[in-house]
């Protein structure tokens, strides 16, 4: 997250560190050298110190494109990326509407390419005091692509962009902790040779307003990233209801099998069986809906640990991990992170195959229960997405899986470069 511009004195001092850290030695000296060569210590030495002092920077599509090919070429491309993401922000509080507004690779519309959400901003001069003038906070995030994305996807010129930040907007203000109708924002796009970006000015009307966390970092990111590759997270919405449903199935049938063979004397697994006993004995000693959510936390403990347990059955586990990788792909649309692989039981989408333990107990020894081959030729429930889909067999959804990932729109890496600077 970049340092925001704040009104009064702390602005000398933001200055003067940009400049110190824009101009000192390993800027400019490294242009016109031999691009394609290993980048120098000197290089290296600089980037570490960027790292350190703009937290965010990790982020750019330049430190990537470096990570993956540490050339002088690369290392010069992040550090200029820095100065103009992070270092000039701060060094022109005064006239950082303006300097975005002209500055190489801006789309003109007229003198300038300055845009708000009514469209061009009519009075630059205007636009430029307002900011300057401000007393509270004032945020300058930088959102990029790469320019093959853009093309592809239709962000490529500065109308679709600015819809898209008009879209955004609640979310932006969420984000910002900036009541909707306080928000106050202003943007350029700009295009480069690989990539293609949007600087904005964030503030409130109301100079008190408006503070960033984390969470909100997250949720703008969020915003942007879901609007951007829409089209292609489709797919793979429908990839994780098909993995959810398949996991759904497999769980029940696996469940099935565990009761006939209890109930036929033919079970292995003690501790499981164990489990199941003492759960059924509960559940006939507790009073009221005997559904997941109404039982009893003691009980509740015990339906998550029979659930775990069948969680280790191969066709379950092979489920689950499939779904758990078309989360994480959603995730790195907007995250360099992914979240924590949960066990089967604490997964809140997973709260049906708790449900379905329940029921199963409940029906152990009245003969109610369907069998195994019964609930392998039941009708697939639909998707709640409303897209229809073909159901693969366990051992084939990892192969099937791999075959779609190759015929995709684009790779899992090139849907994930949505880069939110902030």
């Amino acid at each position: 997250m970049s340092p925001y511009l704040k009104g009064g004195r702390d602005t000398a001092k933001l200055s003067n560190r940009a400049r110190y850290i824009a101009t000192r030695p390993g800027v400019e000296v490294l242009r016109g050298e031999q691009q394609d060569q290993p980048a120098t210590k000197k290089q290296q030495a600089y980037i570490q110190r960027l790292l350190c002092d703009f937290p965010g920077a990790e982020e750019l599509l330049e430190y990537e494109d470096y990570q993956a090919s540490p050339t002088m070429q690369h290392a010069n491309a992040f550090i200029r990326q820095v100065q103009e993401d992070f270092a000039e922000p701060m060094s022109r509080m005064e006239n950082y509407l303006n300097y975005v507004s002209h500055r190489p690779g801006v789309q003109l519309d007229g003198e300038h390419g300055l845009w708000c959400a009514g469209g061009k901003v009519r009075n630059l001069s205007q636009a430029v005091r307002e900011v300057a003038e401000h007393t509270g906070s004032v945020w300058t995030p930088v959102v990029a692509i790469r320019r093959e994305d853009a093309e592809r996807l239709g962000y490529n010129d500065a109308a679709s962009w600015r819809e898209l930040v008009c879209a955004c907007a609640p979310e932006i203000a969420r984000g910002y902790k900036i009541p909707l109708e306080h928000l106050r924002w202003y943007a350029a796009f700009h295009r480069k040779e690989d990539s293609v970006h949007i600087h904005m000015v964030v503030f409130s009307s109301d100079p008190k307003e408006g503070y960033l966390t984390k969470q909100g970092i997250r949720q703008v990111k969020s915003a942007f990233g879901r609007r951007i590759f829409q089209q292609d997270l489709l797919h793979v919405y429908e990839q994780k209801t098909e993995y959810r449903d398949t996991l759904g199935r497999d769980a029940e049938r696996a469940m099935a099998e565990l009761i006939a063979q209890m109930e036929h004397g033919q079970f292995r697994n003690e501790r499981l069986e164990q489990l199941v006993l003492e759960l059924a004995e509960r559940l006939q000693n507790t009073k009221g809906k005997k559904v997941y959510g109404y039982l009893p936390p003691a009980t509740k403990a015990l339906v998550d640990v029979i659930v775990d347990e069948l969680a280790k059955d191969e066709r379950v586990a092979a489920a689950y991990g499939l779904w758990n990788q078309m989360r994480e792909e959603v995730c790195r649309t907007y995250s360099e992170q992914v979240p924590e692989r949960l066990p089967l039981s604490k997964q809140k989408e997973f709260k049906a195959v708790r449900n379905m333990v329940v029921r199963e107990v409940l029906q152990l020894g009245q003969g109610e229960h369907p069998t195994a081959d019964e609930i392998v030729h039941m009708p697939t429930p639909p998707a709640q997405s409303g897209v229809p889909h073909e159901v693969y067999p366990p051992q084939q959804a990892a192969a099937h899986h791999q075959r779609t990932q190759t015929h995709r729109a684009v790779s899992h890496a090139d849907t994930a470069r949505c880069v939110l600077q902030l």
